[in-house]
C-alpha cells in the first residue's frame, strides 16, 4: 500500500472542498492530477524519520501546540494572522525570505490534534523554488492541504534555524514563524508589519508569547 492511499480516498468528497477557492465544485475529485502530486511532492515515512525528524525536534519543542511556546528558546519570533497554511501572497513572502537563507527545500509536517485521530496526516516536500501555480496543481488534495481551515502544520527546512507554525484551529488562528537571530534581518524584511497590526496580533497571542515578541 502507497503510504498516501488514504489521502486519495478520504479527501475526495466534495464536503471537504465548501472552503476551497482554489477548486470549484465541479472539478473537484480528479484523483489523476492529486496522484500525480503527491507522487511528487511526498514526503515518505523513512526519509522523514532518517532526515527530517530530528531538524524538527531541534527547532519545535515536541508535543506541543499553542497556547504552550512551540520554539526552543533561542528562537526569535514573528506572529502573523493565519487561518490556513498558505495563501499566495504569504507563501511568496516565505519563499522569498527562504531563497535569501539559501533552503533548496521545505517540509510541511501535519500537527496531529484531537480530531484528526484516525485521519490520513500530510507529509510533504517541496523546492523552495516551486511557483504558486504548481503548489495548487494537485486538484482536492492541494486544496486540503493549503486551504484547509482547522489542520495545524509545522514547516521547516534542512538548516535548521527557521521554522513556522501553522496554529489554525487555535481560537485566534495564528501563523507562528521562529528564527535564529542571526536571520532575523531575512524575515524581518519580508514579513513587515505596521505597527497597529503587530499590537492588535499581539493582544491575540497567548499571555506567553506577549513577553517574547518584539
Amino acid at each position: 500500500m502507497i503510504e498516501f492511499d488514504k489521502h486519495l480516498e478520504f479527501y475526495d468528497n466534495y464536503w471537504f472542498g465548501d472552503f476551497s477557492k482554489i477548486i470549484a465544485e465541479p472539478d473537484w475529485g480528479n484523483r489523476e492530477l492529486a496522484e500525480k502530486y503527491l507522487q511528487k511532492y511526498w514526503l515518505t515515512e523513512q526519509e522523514y524519520l532518517s532526515t527530517w525528524k530530528s531538524i524538527q525536534d531541534n527547532i519545535f519543542i515536541q508535543g506541543k501546540g499553542l497556547p504552550d511556546i512551540i520554539y526552543h528558546s533561542e528562537f526569535e519570533i514573528i506572529a502573523l494572522r493565519g487561518g490556513c497554511l498558505f495563501m499566495e501572497e504569504d507563501f511568496k513572502q516565505l519563499q522569498k525570505a527562504l531563497q535569501k537563507v539559501g533552503e533548496e527545500y521545505f517540509v510541511i509536517i501535519q500537527h496531529s490534534q484531537d480530531f484528526t485521530e484516525g485521519e490520513p496526516m500530510f507529509r510533504m516536500k517541496f523546492p523552495v523554488n516551486i511557483t504558486w501555480e504548481e503548489m495548487i496543481s494537485g486538484n482536492y488534495i492541494s486544496a486540503v492541504l493549503l486551504e484547509m481551515s482547522y489542520n495545524e502544520y509545522f514547516v521547516f527546512g534542512s538548516k535548521g534555524n527557521w521554522g513556522r507554525y501553522s496554529a489554525n484551529d487555535y481560537e485566534n488562528p495564528l501563523d507562528i514563524i521562529g528564527f535564529r537571530p542571526e536571520l532575523a534581518h531575512f524575515f524581518q524584511e519580508h514579513f513587515k508589519q505596521p505597527k497597529e497590526e503587530k499590537e492588535e496580533i499581539r493582544e491575540l497571542l497567548p499571555l506567553e508569547y506577549q513577553g517574547i515578541i518584539k
